[in-house]
């Protein structure tokens, strides 16, 4: 038979690491602004689209992270009502 050992803490502090790095993750500076650095040509237009790109997958990725966090909140949560119930039955107190 397959056990599982689940500790509530441990999920609850992944959910808000997760949720905090999603967060910086967002925060980071838009580098496109310094393309004028290249001068003309088209190094500056194509490290723009470059940019562009990591820019969506980056805002993706914070989106995403910051989601994981909240369900590995609400997960940790949710064990550590199951396990405070259970204890409560098993001293005899009500559900």
């Amino acid at each position: 038979m397959t056990r599982y050992r689940v500790d509530a803490e441990e999920v609850a502090a992944l959910g808000v690491a997760l949720h905090e790095a999603g967060l910086h993750l967002a925060q980071v500076g838009d580098v496109s602004a310094e393309r004028w650095a290249l001068g003309p040509g088209e190094t500056g237009p194509a490290v723009e689209e470059l940019l562009g790109g990591w820019r969506r997958s980056r805002l993706a990725l914070a989106e995403s992270l910051v989601a994981l966090g909240e369900a590995a909140l609400a997960a940790g949560d949710a064990y550590l009502d199951v396990e405070d119930a259970t204890e409560r039955a098993l001293r005899g107190g009500s559900w």
